[in-house]
């Protein structure tokens, strides 16, 4: 049984006046509400959601069924059909996937939501991350067949990072093999977040399909009037079945006591206003604690329904609305100076402004639109801006509302609102913007934080067809980074050629496709390729001096730099870390005896020195002695600055210290590094011989552990128990024969992890899944560190 924390206080009968909660109509009809009714809305009456979630639980589908039921679509888009409002580019139709974050405006029983669809690849991680940044609630949609999947747990930590009160929507329940009650399990067991059951799913006919839901909260089945096909209307009655009722009761009252325990409000509820009945206590009530443990992120409503067959959303976007919070809601943003010092910034449309840019993106006849969040103080159309990130200003030419591909010119985005600004020229993601009068932004400069940019894992040539698209395909590129930060751009000084980098396969496959398609310029994309790291397994200490004619001007400098791995000790005072690095400078000047220059030239400051030195290490850090891929893993050192007189510039000593790294690196035993992957690989008992074999001796990886994927995590678990319903009850007997997969834990090289997907279907039969995750770089043997030289110099 469940913990009963409010019967051990008084006993109570669960079966009285179950009719006596009905405070709803018989039937409702939600009416259309177009979404520039939206756009006046008070802060308390907005809410910024995004849809989360593994690729293919249905996101699009469940947003294009909201957009319709509150009125801004006239017709239920469809992936199938390439119709889609929220998946309107040529590459997201053709696929059927959502692969740009895409935001909407609309509203719903008088409130405004603000509406992000993320997509659910990992490829497009960074997409999920800068729309999270954002958010102030979100809405996770779980496949009813497939449970919790592997995408599902990362995107579900980018919310916890960022600590966003979610809802849970359990999907496609009209499918076979599918169970409500064990995807609740699975949120508790995986997700590690207490599931409050609210609904459940309701099954009629032979063939058990779903035909409706019981609303634990006030007791009653909402059915879809068959007669309208697009599930626009809605009847709610009592529920008359008796084992539908049994189970109802026994979640009605798992639910009280579970809210209960983290909400001390709904006990005096249960006490001096139901007199100790777990049925009498009110909807509204239930409904307030259900918020406030929402809010303070104990616990995550779940609803059901199947959004293909329009079943569930009305209830779905109600819940919104009830459960997550508003802007105010949120706690305060909080903005760091230049000297590290934070302070908070209360939300209010009278205050300084702050607005975060999240999001930038190229229209062909727009330009740069830089979407943006205001946190503070209210943005105005034709503002003059600065951005304390960039340290310039900005013009504001107009400001827009989204509504997917389509826009609306308004004249203001108020404090707690997202909005686009057309006419900003610097301004990248991850950038403050504040007014060009606040002085004390500027010159303190502050920000709001930055958006964390996973590092990319492949990379491939870009050429362009002749050399008259070079300055085209250099523009293009130009704006896809900017749109984009976690693609990186380079040129690869050996060969000349121009090297891009993502996230995956398809990552750099939709870059194709784009320069082809959207930024029309020709050229071709190479092999895809590993973004391998440089190390040293060695010690060194080289004497760098740097002595060029530039521009008619000698420039002058000479310095000691040591090099070693890094190793797991503290560093002491003077070592900061970089890119997995330890690296320290030691900046005071000496003199060069062949010079009369005193000791600590009053001709360099001090402090530019520092950065000129700080610069030459990242340089050196950024390419290795090998192939040229970014160095990790060492601590360097940066020391004895010698000058000469007015022949030592500051760009003199960020070149010496930068040869002096590359110098050291050479003599130190360089050698390769190669991505390594934690590899969570669900596979059925009868296929883990053959999957282990696989991940050990083709894909040369090492297996840490074997574990059932029905195991709870103890220390989360421990005297909770969790209300799931029992689905042989409720939805398709096949459900019974259930057994739990196997989860194979290892750690196998990235290159060794290419084409996984379609062999692991092959080994499985089509029922093995796997997730992965960068954990590091790992050494390779000498035969493939040789192998990987040969082949990426072509030799």
């Amino acid at each position: 049984m469940y913990p009963n924390v409010l019967t051990s206080l008084l006993r109570s009968t669960c079966h009285k006046r179950v009719s006596s909660l009905l405070r709803y109509p018989k039937s409702i009809t939600h009416f259309k509400t177009f979404a520039t009714d939206a756009k006046d809305f008070t802060i308390p009456k907005t809410r910024n959601i995004g849809i989360i979630a593994h690729i293919d639980a249905g996101k699009t589908t469940t947003t294009e069924r909201m957009l319709y039921y509150a009125g801004v679509t006239k017709r239920i888009g469809d992936i199938d059909d390439g119709d889609t409002v929220m998946d309107y580019l040529a590459a997201e139709r053709e696929r059927g996937i959502t692969i740009n974050s895409a935001a909407i405006t609309f509203g719903w029983r008088g409130h405004r939501i603000n509406l992000i669809d993320t997509p659910g690849h990992v490829d497009f991680t960074m997409e999920v991350e800068r729309s999270v940044r954002v958010l102030d609630g979100a809405v996770t949609i779980l496949d009813g067949v497939a449970g919790v999947e592997a995408q599902t747990e990362t995107v579900w930590k980018q919310a916890d990072k960022y600590k966003i009160p979610r809802i849970a929507f359990v999907n496609k329940l009209d499918r076979t093999g599918a169970a409500f009650g064990r995807t609740v399990r699975e949120i508790w067991k995986k997700l590690l977040t207490r599931p409050l059951v609210l609904q459940l799913p309701v099954m009629h006919g032979e063939d058990k399909g779903l035909k409706a839901v019981a609303d634990l909260v006030t007791m009653e089945v909402i059915e879809w009037d068959p007669t309208h096909g697009d599930g626009s209307v809605m009847h709610r009655k009592p529920i008359e079945d008796p084992i539908l009722l049994e189970e109802a009761v026994r979640g009605r009252t798992a639910l009280i006591e579970a809210l209960a325990e983290m909400d001390e409000k709904i006990i005096d509820a249960f006490f001096d206003d139901a007199g100790g009945d777990h049925l009498a206590v009110t909807p509204e009530a239930i409904k307030a604690s259900i918020r406030r443990v929402t809010l303070d992120n104990k616990a995550v409503p779940v609803l059901c329904g199947a959004a293909f067959k329009n079943l569930g959303v009305q209830p779905l976007l109600d819940a919104v609305l009830d459960y997550l919070p508003s802007p105010l809601d949120r706690p305060p943003a909080i903005v760091t100076d230049s000297r590290g010092k934070t302070t908070s910034v209360p939300l209010s449309e009278s205050g300084k402004l702050y607005a975060l840019a999240f999001k930038v993106t190229h229209d062909p006849k727009r330009g740069p639109m830089v979407y943006v969040k205001v946190y503070s103080g209210k943005l105005n159309a034709r503002a003059t801006l600065f951005n304390t990130t960039t340290r310039t200003k900005e013009r504001v030419n107009k400001l827009l509302q989204m509504y997917a591909k389509d826009v609306e010119e308004i004249p203001t985005i108020g404090s707690g609102n997202i909005g686009v600004i057309v006419g900003l020229k610097d301004t990248r993601t991850g950038d403050t913007l504040v007014q060009s009068n606040d002085s004390t932004a500027i010159k303190s400069g502050h920000q709001l934080g930055s958006i964390e940019v996973p590092h990319p894992a492949f990379f491939a040539a870009i050429e362009p067809a002749s050399v008259s698209e070079e300055a085209a395909v250099e523009e293009a590129l130009k704006n896809l980074v900017r749109e984009d930060p976690s693609l990186r751009v380079w040129t690869d000084e050996e060969s000349g050629q121009r090297l891009v980098s993502g996230m995956g396969e398809l990552h750099l496959e939709i870059v194709r496709d784009r320069l082809l398609n959207d930024f029309k310029v020709k050229a071709e994309m190479g092999k895809m390729r590993i973004s391998y790291r440089e190390t040293c397994q060695g010690e060194a200490a080289v004497v760098s001096e740097y002595d060029k004619e530039v521009m008619g001007k000698r420039a002058k400098a000479a310095c000691r730099v040591e090099i070693s791995p890094k190793d797991d000790e503290e560093p002491g005072e003077g070592w900061f870390s970089y890119a997995g690095n330890l690296l320290a400078a030691d900046v005071s000047l000496k003199q060069d005896p062949a010079t009369e220059q005193q000791q600590g030239d009053s001709s360099l400051d001090p402090e530019d020195v520092k950065q000129a030195v700080q610069n030459g290490l990242y340089a050196g850090m950024a390419r290795g002695a090998l192939l040229g891929f970014p160095l990790t893993k060492l601590k360097v050192k940066a020391y004895d600055l010698r000058t000469f007189g007015p022949e030592t510039t500051l760009g003199a000593i960020s070149a010496c210290v930068s040869n002096g790294v590359y110098d050291a690196v050479k003599k130190a035993n360089p050698c390769l590094l190669e991505p390594m992957m934690e590899v969570y690989t669900e596979v059925n008992e009868n296929h883990i011989g053959t999957v282990v074999s696989d991940l050990s001796g083709t894909r040369r990886g090492h297996v840490m552990g074997l574990e059932s994927s029905d195991v709870l995590d103890t220390e989360n678990t421990d005297h909770v128990e969790v209300y799931a319903p029992n689905d042989s009850l409720l939805i398709n007997t096949q459900v019974d024969e259930y057994k739990p997969k196997q989860v194979i834990k290892a750690h196998v090289p990235l290159s060794s992890m290419l084409g996984y997907s379609s062999a692991l279907r092959s080994l499985t039969g089509g029922s093995g899944s796997f997730s992965m995750r960068v954990i590091g770089y790992g050494e390779m043997s000498k035969d493939r560190e040789r192998a990987v030289i040969n082949e990426m110099k072509g030799w």
